[in-house]
């Protein structure tokens, strides 16, 4: 799936657990469906330009290419063809701000992302460090990527997705990085540690507040989820033999302050609209209090 809620962008795909039959755009201010003219069934969304005429797609199964595996990279602009590539197997692929780059992960024995030129269809080298967006956030007012540093404890990395420079930012985690997200403004940042510990920091790594969760369960590498207004988060923990309370806990982002645990029927999966989480069941979840809203139906138009 790929939602991204300030944009009010819904897609689902093949690969999700509700499964519809082929990608599909959900408009959430209407509830209806459509079928993107520009996608196979099967590709699913990686990123989405700025100003939405740029479109990375993947296919959601890999591919057999004279005997490696392959996964089938798409862009589109305007609706129309522009890139398309079946020669390296990727997991993510992240635009920059201008989005004639693009940063894409391949399998190449590390974690270490190229750079595709989309008007030229050329990719760089891999970058000189291992990178995973799937648990970093993309910052809302530079466009660079930041992740985990796997390396080291304490460690965030920002990449620039058009010319492949890493920087690094040391965040008082006193542990390796799991996962991390930017409040809706870009002004802070989110960072959940090895230690069990999820940190608020400004974007130099100042620390705004901080808190051991350790008593409500373990957290994961799991996204963090925002409601729509940016008031709370979503903490995603699972059980241990020590946590009583284990749940997914619902935190005052200003603050820091727990403001409730709820135990949703199926584990969330995304941000949604208004007070609202979606879950992989396609359950749409309120955030204050787990009730189950509503269920998406994804059977059409496919």
């Amino acid at each position: 799936m790929y939602i991204d809620v300030p944009r009010r962008l819904v897609f689902f795909d093949k690969d999700d657990t509700v499964r519809p039959p082929c990608l599909v755009q959900y408009h959430p201010d209407t509830g209806t469906l459509s079928r993107p003219t520009f996608a196979q069934p099967d590709d699913s969304v990686w990123d989405i330009a700025r100003d939405q005429r740029r479109i990375a797609l993947s296919g959601v199964k890999w591919l057999v290419v004279r005997g490696a595996s392959r996964s089938r990279l798409n862009l589109v602009h305007d609706g129309a063809p522009l890139h398309a590539t079946q020669n390296l197997l990727s997991y993510w692929a992240r635009f920059d701000p201008s989005a004639r780059y693009a940063l894409v992960s391949v399998a190449n024995g590390k974690k270490r992302p190229v750079i595709i030129d989309l008007d030229s269809g050329e990719h760089s080298d891999p970058v000189e460090r291992d990178v995973d967006a799937r648990f970093g956030s993309i910052d809302p007012l530079l466009g660079r990527l930041w992740a985990p540093d796997e390396r080291a404890r304490n460690g965030v990395l920002t990449v620039d997705c058009a010319s492949g420079e890493v920087g690094r930012v040391s965040v008082p985690l006193e542990a390796k990085v799991r996962s991390l997200r930017f409040s809706r403004d870009g002004q802070y940042l989110f960072v959940t540690g090895e230690n069990n510990r999820l940190l608020c920091c400004d974007r130099e790594g100042a620390t705004v507040w901080t808190k051991d969760v350790s008593a409500y369960g373990h957290v994961g590498s799991g996204r963090i989820l925002f409601n729509e207004s940016g008031s709370h988060l979503c903490l995603p923990t699972s059980p241990t033999d020590s946590s009583t309370l284990a749940g997914d806990l619902i935190i005052a982002t200003a603050t820091g302050h727990t403001e409730t645990t709820i135990m949703p029927k199926a584990r969330l999966a995304a941000d949604w609209f208004g007070d609202h989480v979606l879950s992989h069941r396609g359950e749409v979840v309120d955030f204050f209090t787990g009730a189950i809203v509503a269920k998406l139906d994804l059977a059409s138009p496919c």
